[in-house]
């Protein structure tokens, strides 16, 4: 039963996420997302007490399941660059996936309480700390120069992937899918070898 229950409230996030990213927080309304999930508007209420109480959980499910994927990313690559690489796209994979959502939701802070606020600040240091991880056993393997401050590498990583998509995607008009942040990384990665 309790997967059932699980399902259902995962099939309303995802109609959020849908109706959310058209029309943003104040403008979406609850029978819309109902309509969207293929159910009545009082199951919405049954998971969740309020529109913002479901925009808090869509977050927090957007959250959990980026994290996830980026776990799974860097178990794709054999080398520190390979890992970042595929962090690099899949964040990139990400973008695209909620672009619209952010555009529409995020950009009006006022919908977002500080409790969100907070876990979001959590879930970017875990994303942070495995991104600096990652790094830090490129130095215990040799792939990196042993004297770099891991911390300043990383916030120059995720600096640049962001401003890489931003760049390609908003500047040159590029498909988050078809960025390309392999020359950045190589260039980032010259320094961090010490070359």
């Amino acid at each position: 039963m309790a997967g059932i229950r699980e399902e259902r409230r995962r099939q309303i996030i995802q109609a959020a996420m849908g109706v959310f990213g058209r029309k943003g927080f104040h403008r979406a309304k609850i029978g819309e997302i109902a309509n969207e999930a293929e159910i009545g508007k009082s199951t919405v209420y049954e998971y969740f007490d309020s529109k913002k109480d479901l925009f808090e959980e869509m977050i927090r499910f957007i959250a959990q399941d980026y994290y996830e994927d980026v776990r799974s990313a860097l178990d794709k690559g054999d080398t520190c660059r390979d890992k970042l690489l595929s962090f690099a796209r899949n964040h990139g994979t990400f973008i695209k996936s909620h672009m619209e959502l952010a555009e529409n939701t995020m950009s009006n802070s006022n919908s977002v309480s500080e409790e969100i606020k907070k876990e979001m600040l959590g879930w970017k240091m875990k994303i942070f700390q495995i991104i600096e991880d990652v790094l830090k056993t490129g130095i215990d393997s040799g792939e990196l120069c042993a004297g770099i401050d891991t911390r300043a590498a990383t916030s120059i990583i995720l600096g640049s992937i962001n401003e890489g998509y931003a760049v390609q995607c908003i500047i040159d008009g590029k498909r988050p899918e078809d960025a390309d942040l392999e020359p950045m990384m190589d260039l980032i990665f010259t320094g961090l070898k010490g070359q």
